[in-house]
């Protein structure tokens, strides 16, 4: 069974996590997939990938099986953002749980959901490969990367 380190609490599996502390998380998480490259305080970089979101935090999932330090400061770097600092407050064998040191705008995470979105389109409408004006074109992102 898969086992997560939670700060300053007994470990538990993510079921009972979320048993023993229901209400714990205070906004509402979002499933995203975008790429982002973690830094700890001494530089060390992890690729990773950003799969939910919410004004507090992120989890991530890395391609490795990194060390990351809980309770240090490690930058989370997204394209078209400035990098964020966040806390690791909880790890697994392939990701692990941040907590933002300053929340983040609702309509930053909106964009960054957004985002997402506009990429996992992009992609599934290149993989059909059917004529351009069957489909039409997507216009450009709105966002710069």
């Amino acid at each position: 069974m898969e086992r997560e380190d939670q700060c300053g609490e007994p470990d538990s599996s993510p079921n009972e996590d979320h048993a023993l502390f229901p209400d714990r998380r205070q906004a509402q998480r979002r499933g995203i997939e975008l790429d982002a490259d973690v830094a700890d305080p001494s530089g060390f970089t992890v690729v990773a990938k950003i799969t939910e979101i919410s004004e507090e935090g992120c989890r991530i999932r890395t391609f490795s099986a990194p060390a990351l330090d809980r309770d240090l400061l490690h930058t989370i770097k997204i394209t078209g953002l400035d990098p964020i600092d966040a806390y690791v407050i909880w790890t697994s064998e392939d990701g692990a749980g941040f907590a933002f040191s300053t929340p983040l705008y609702p309509a930053t995470v909106r964009g960054l959901v957004t985002k997402s979105l506009y990429a996992r389109l992009s992609r599934r409408l290149a993989r059909t490969r059917r004529d351009p004006d069957e489909l039409g074109t997507l216009p450009p992102f709105p966002f710069e990367d």
